[in-house]
């Protein structure tokens, strides 16, 4: 089953995924943590997230030593 959500999660993980933990728990429960500190984002829709995103990593850049670890993903419904 595919939901609404499916492409732009794809999309932010394509992008963000070596730096960010990102998952959507539901409509408007968008979220991405820093591999680093763990410092969670959170939005209402994917593209504040994605602003969000680029906002903190342009304040801070993540490390690319922080080699990404086991899937943490969580599943969507």
């Amino acid at each position: 089953m595919v939901s609404d959500w499916d492409e732009p999660l794809a999309d932010l993980r394509w992008h963000w995924g070596e730096a960010y933990v990102i998952n959507c728990l539901g409509p408007g429960d968008w979220l991405a943590e820093r591999r680093d500190t763990h410092h969670t984002l959170r939005d209402q829709t994917p593209l504040g997230l994605r602003e969000r995103i680029i906002a903190d990593y342009t304040a801070r850049p993540v490390s690319r030593a922080v080699a990404p670890s086991a899937p943490r993903e969580r599943q969507h419904p």
